[in-house]
């Protein structure tokens, strides 16, 4: 059984939320918390927390920009 491990966690304007948690096997994956508390995330695992957390930081900019 995997077992992931909060590495992040950051807030950006408008109560959106950044994660990052990393799995032994798989590496790092980013989350993202919305203003409505609906979680999402990629699917994709990363070699390091900085390409994750420049995923997650993306998809927040880019849905600020959309509303």
């Amino acid at each position: 059984m995997a077992r992931e491990t909060l590495t992040e966690l950051i807030g950006f304007t408008g109560d959106w939320l950044v994660g990052v948690s990393y799995a032994l096997d798989r590496g790092y994956q980013c989350w993202v918390i919305t203003p409505e508390r609906q979680v999402h995330t990629d699917g994709e695992y990363y070699e390091s927390h900085l390409m994750a957390l420049a995923t997650g930081r993306f998809l927040v900019e880019h849905s600020l920009e959309v509303e």
